[in-house]
């Protein structure tokens, strides 16, 4: 499939098709009421928010740098969340669709909070007597135990000033694959044969509670409270068998499993303060897991070759940020933020196999980070909105544990957003920004895959990746048969992470290792975009057609061959297509989606491991919306039998030295059926 030739079919829709006018409720400021979701009967405002055409939630979770750098375009009654564990799916679907009263498609450069470029939905609820949704879903696939346990609940409602929103999510996992490995020597030669059985499985049940305090339009408060539990276990079966004299007879069982749970409590408080406004905003996040992996080798005529890595983390992030908010105009607003935050990780880690006796390593990584901004939005005319952010952090990061002293960072950060109002049609958006990336701070501790017998070192030394962004975006708006987006990016990274070589002792070249580390640059650059096109007037009633994919090229040094490559696990493209229709004068819809990427390699020193998806990730939904007075949703996946395939090559030495073995395995995944049945009250 020429993927190029898709996204630019694309952009070239984008911005020239004609515009072929569609029986819509939208004003001229894209502002959509219950009236235009009438027809879909949307259960929460995650349902109506799909049906905006063009749009594209974005952002959230934990891997955003504090709240200053977070990009999640959603705000509920012009507020964005005090939240970094709620993605947007979740604020979303805790907010039953008959409390909604529109919901706004805004330009984020035309807002006076910091940081949200492009378009943002900015959803407005009436909380007033109790009501809630909910959902149970129950699903089924070959060669995998049912999924049964599966659902979600919100409640939300008022008592005077106070409103509240109380959910329970119950999530299941339950995948098996199985599949065919063989081994190849160096010369091509067959020399092992693998049948391969693996599972994964898991719960995560969550519990969240948002109140909101607003005795008037001038002060109000929100305190957001979550909880989760999780286990899962993952690992495989295997028997083989030798070819040739090279390879070897028997079997293998590898078992990996994760326990865990983790809170955050969050809140902000806005009032007025001399003659602008202050909200203050603080977060707490704990997180605690424990990792148990064992591995049994039973080769033929030998004693078990038994192992175990198991490791107990905690880590937790405390952020405490102030923002205070005015206009000197009526058409430029200013803002001044400060942030502070404490990030910590404490891991345990063990391991031992029949070889090797028990060894323990003990890991604490801090980071203390400040950070300050002066940013200002105003409008340059009717049409042209401008958003500029100047700022800088400091930080001091430290491995308490080790013989390294703290180190600290001062860095710039800022950005210039603009938008440019060139026609009813379409919006024009620039942006450039530079950035300060959140280190994963699992890079500072030493890790085993058992299952493939790799090593990685813990680098005390790492710092975070720094960008330099820059992307030009058009988007033709809605109120016609086609609207969506298209987006040209580039990214300059600095200090980019990939597989470095560690010389633990220079005098022995068999004691050295590797693990994560610090290049010195690299670069990325593609193309995006989303289109939806309603087909009313292209013979199929209540139909849409949606694409949304990207393209991207990227360049980093690789520290064995020296020569320019992808940088590790990159996505080259992407794209997702779905065609629905809500069936006119029935309760009947029904939706197919096609989604598929191609990811570049991920190299170590002496090997390198190339995924590919050979088949498509499809789905079939048909939907009734009135069985007794409930929503009725069955779906079938995998109708294209989607098959996984995996190429891994061992090198002598480095990959600059001959090739040793060539692993390839094929695994495909059963057909799945699932049951969803879902109600407002």
């Amino acid at each position: 499939m020429d993927v190029a030739k898709i996204l630019s079919t694309v952009l070239i829709l984008v911005f020239v098709a004609p515009d072929v006018s569609v029986a819509q409720n939208v004003n001229e400021t894209q502002s959509y009421s219950p009236d235009y979701f009438a027809q879909f009967q949307p259960i929460t405002a995650r349902d109506m928010l799909s049906r905006i055409p063009g749009f594209t939630l974005q952002g959230g979770g934990n891997n955003d740098r504090g709240f200053g750098q977070a990009n999640l375009n959603i705000l509920i009654n012009g507020r964005r969340p005090s939240s970094k564990s709620s993605n947007a799916n979740d604020i979303l679907g805790r907010i039953t669709a008959n409390t909604v009263e529109r919901i706004e498609i805004v330009d984020g450069a035309s807002l006076d909070i910091p940081g949200l470029s492009g378009q943002v939905a900015n959803i407005i609820t009436s909380t007033g007597k109790l009501s809630g949704n909910w959902e149970y879903v129950a699903r089924f696939e070959e060669g995998t135990e049912p999924q049964l346990g599966e659902g979600n609940i919100s409640v939300s409602g008022s008592r005077g000033n106070l409103e509240y929103v109380a959910s329970l999510d119950l999530q299941q996992r339950r995948v098996t694959e199985v599949g065919e490995e063989q081994f190849f020597d160096g010369a091509g030669q067959l020399i092992e044969d693998r049948i391969e059985d693996r599972f994964s499985d898991g719960e995560r049940p969550r519990a969240n509670v948002n109140l909101t305090y607003a005795p008037d339009n001038d002060r109000v408060a929100n305190l957001n409270l979550t909880g989760e539990l999780g286990n899962s276990r993952r690992g495989s079966r295997e028997t083989f068998e030798a070819i040739t004299a090279a390879g070897t007879s028997g079997s293998s069982i590898s078992d990996n499993g994760e326990d865990e749970y983790n809170y955050e409590v969050g809140g902000d408080y806005s009032f007025p303060f001399a003659k602008g406004k202050l909200k203050l905003i603080g977060l707490y996040r704990f997180e605690n897991s424990d990792f148990n992996n064992g591995f049994q080798l039973f080769e033929n005529g030998q004693d078990p070759f038994t192992s175990r890595f198991d490791r107990d983390v905690d880590e937790g992030e405390l952020i405490g940020r102030g923002e205070y908010s005015w206009k000197s105009a009526n058409t430029q607003d200013w803002q001044v933020s400060w942030e502070g935050a404490f990030n910590f990780l404490d891991s345990t880690s063990e391991f031992a196999d029949s070889e090797t006796p028990l060894t323990i390593d003990n890991v604490r990584v801090e980071e203390l980070r400040t950070e300050a901004n002066v940013t200002t939005s105003w409008a340059l005319s009717k049409k042209i909105n401008l958003q500029t952010s100047l700022g800088a952090e400091y930080s001091q990061l430290e491995e308490t544990t080790g013989l390294d002293p703290a180190r600290k960072f001062f860095r710039p950060k800022g950005f210039v957003s603009a938008s440019y109002d060139y026609s009813d049609k379409h919006i024009f958006r620039a942006r450039v920004e530079r950035e300060v990336g959140q280190l994963n701070f699992n890079t500072f501790v030493s890790s085993v895959d058992l299952t493939e017998d790799i090593t990685n070192t813990g680098n005390s030394l790492i710092v975070p990746e720094q960008f330099w962004n820059g992307e030009v975006e058009v988007e033709r708006k809605g109120g016609g048969a086609l609207s969506g987006t298209a987006k040209v990016f580039a990214r300059f990274i600095e200090d980019p992470i990939d597989q470095i070589l560690f010389l633990n002792d220079p005098n022995d070249p068999d004691d050295d290792t590797e693990g994560p580390g610090n290049l010195d640059n690299a670069f990325s650059y593609g193309v995006e975009g989303n289109m939806t096109w309603l087909l009313d007037n292209f013979g199929l009633k209540g139909g849409e057609l949606e694409l949304e994919g990207g393209l991207e090229f990227s360049s980093i040094e690789d520290p064995v061959t020296l020569t320019n490559r992808d940088i590790n696990d990159t996505t080259r493209w992407r794209y997702n297509i779905q065609l629905r229709q809500d069936i006119p004068n029935s309760n009947w819809a029904w939706d197919v989606r096609f989604r598929q990427f191609k990811q570049e390699p991920f190299f170590r020193l002496d090997q390198s491991f190339e995924a590919t998806f050979r088949e498509p990730v499809t789905s079939a939904r048909i939907s009734h919306k009135n069985v007794f007075g409930l929503r009725l949703d069955v779906i079938y996946q995998n109708f294209l039998d989607n098959r996984i395939q995996q190429e891994r090559l061992i090198f002598d030495g480095d990959r600059n030295g001959p090739l040793l073995q060539r692993e390839f395995f094929s695994r495909q995944r059963g057909h799945r059926i699932s049951f969803s049945i879902s109600d407002t009250f």
